[in-house]
């Protein structure tokens, strides 16, 4: 399969969501970023459409993140706190939504798969097992309580007059050799008594060993940004809130030489698999190698285009 040469495909850019995709599998990687753009397009092919809507299926787990974040970055904005209540309400009903929306709007999500919430676990089985809802209740109380007593909140809520907030959840960019690096920074904020920037990553999962490399990425942007002379500045901090424990770190020059690397080595051999580099036009669909882990096709929207569905 040869995708269209004319196409005009976004000029190829780093993320660390594009290379988990990148090394979880080469098939996923495709879809996700080559067959499905411009699927939204009325003259698009019928495998652009398809990938297109699958691209926009979302798992529960995804949700759930997506919703708690939206929360927290409500109450940063309003510089107001939420009760528990008022935090597990306002994340139930996102959930409530995206199942009533799953599994009776499913004709209007094929039309329209960017203005309906289609949940990965419906498209696929069919139903949500009730073992799975009770979780999830569950671990909306946990991550509130331990999110509303965290030392992030504790920081930009009970010292409000020595801090400075710098931003909240936005896409930022930064170039490193030509390439476009996108980051998405939960929130940063100046420390007023120490003059640090802290950069919080709010996480709902367990804890991970790419957890600290994410917030390296973000200190190469944030030294870039406000050109800070020293990583000294910087306090780079995990809020784990299933746990309701947090890990800070300040970064060290080899740290940010070991993830450029990383960068510069990803980008590399994502452009292994373009037939025009310069126009970012992938090699033909048949190169990009499907995974045998068949854990990693479970999780995977396009699973269907590869006959795993």
């Amino acid at each position: 399969m040869i995708v269209n040469a004319a196409q005009p495909f976004p000029e190829l850019s780093w993320s660390w969501t594009r290379n988990q995709t990148f090394l979880n599998c080469k098939r996923w990687y495709f879809h996700a970023y080559y067959s499905s753009w411009g699927g939204w397009r009325r003259e698009a092919s019928n495998l652009s459409k398809h990938a297109y809507r699958l691209k926009r299926l979302v798992t529960l787990d995804q949700l759930f993140g997506i919703s708690v974040h939206n929360q927290i970055h409500r109450m940063i904005d309003e510089s107001q706190k939420m009760t528990v209540e008022e935090f597990t309400a306002y994340v139930r009903k996102a959930l409530n939504r995206a199942f009533w929306d799953s599994k009776y709007k499913q004709e209007e999500w094929y039309q329209q798969p960017s203005d309906i919430n289609m949940l990965h676990e419906m498209y696929y089985d069919g139903e949500l097992p009730e073992q799975k809802i009770e979780e999830y209740r569950e671990r909306m109380t946990v991550i509130a309580n331990h999110l509303l007593s965290s030392q992030t909140f504790m920081d930009i809520f009970d010292r409000k007059d020595k801090v400075r907030l710098v931003t909240s959840e936005r896409f930022r960019m930064f170039e490193l050799d030509g390439i476009k690096v996108w980051v998405v920074l939960d929130l940063v904020f100046q420390d007023l008594e120490s003059g640090k920037f802290v950069v919080v990553d709010f996480k709902t999962g367990k804890p991970s060993s790419s957890d600290k490399v994410q917030l390296l990425l973000y200190a190469l942007f944030l030294k870039e940004a406000f050109h800070l002379p020293g990583l000294d500045q910087i306090e780079l901090r995990n809020e784990y809130l299933a746990t309701g424990k947090h890990a800070s770190f300040t970064p060290r020059q080899t740290d940010l030489e070991y993830v450029q690397s990383l960068i510069q080595t990803s980008v590399k051999e994502m452009k292994a698999y373009l037939r025009v580099p310069e126009q970012n036009v992938p090699l033909d669909m048949e190169r990009f190698e499907q995974t045998k882990n068949r854990a990693i096709c479970r999780r995977c929207a396009f699973r269907e285009l590869c006959d795993r569905g």
